[in-house]
């Protein structure tokens, strides 16, 4: 199989993810994609993120009707820090037969090779990188290559429309009880009032 990994904290799941990961799912042709949430994320220990139960949940609801959507909770469950090479070894041991495709956006990119072992991704993932219509493609794509001369592996595009948000905006909207209708799906809006997350 061809699967795609969206790994995120989700903190909520908003519509660019799914925007990002439909793309990949059709540009790629892949089988279906695991949308990862991090529990215990080494990048984000300052940040105030909800329990990751709510954040399971939220990923429950936004993609209940998609069939080639699912979600993985084993960072979740597991106790130690999130580390992307770290899942890519445990999955490739458990399925080697499978392929698999490491999705994260162009901003990301700048900073992979500070990432923790940052080669091993490269060896056991393909990595999908989202471009926007606005990001210069060119220059990713150049930055993409020279990653992968010094590392290996291989790197490609995802090509997705202009969709401006992001988890901290839409947090800080809700604080403000400012509308968030349309930049997340409905159902992940009613789960946030019914469980009064983000609220000051």
């Amino acid at each position: 199989m061809r699967i795609g990994i969206m790994g995120g904290t989700f903190n909520p799941i908003h519509n660019g993810h799914l925007l990002i990961a439909e793309n990949a799912y059709h540009q790629f042709h892949l089988d279906k994609i695991l949308f990862m949430v991090a529990g215990n994320p080494p990048h984000k220990t300052n940040l105030t993120v909800v329990d990751s139960s709510h954040r399971c949940q939220m990923v429950k609801e936004a993609i209940l009707n998609v069939p080639y959507f699912e979600l993985d909770e084993r960072e979740v469950h597991n106790q130690r820090l999130s580390y992307t090479y770290l899942t890519l070894t445990e999955l490739k041991q458990s399925h080697p037969e499978d392929e698999f495709f490491f999705i994260m956006g162009a901003d990301s990119l700048l900073y992979f090779e500070k990432w923790r072992n940052p080669e091993i991704i490269l060896e056991k993932a393909t990595v999908l990188i989202a471009v926007r219509d606005m990001v210069d493609s060119d220059k990713v794509l150049s930055t993409a290559k020279e990653i992968t001369k010094k590392l290996g592996g291989t790197m490609d595009l995802i090509q997705t429309p202009m969709f401006d948000v992001s988890s901290n905006n839409i947090r800080s909207r809700i604080a403000n009880k400012d509308t968030v209708r349309y930049l997340l799906p409905d159902s992940v809006i009613d789960y946030i009032k019914k469980n009064n997350l983000y609220t000051l």
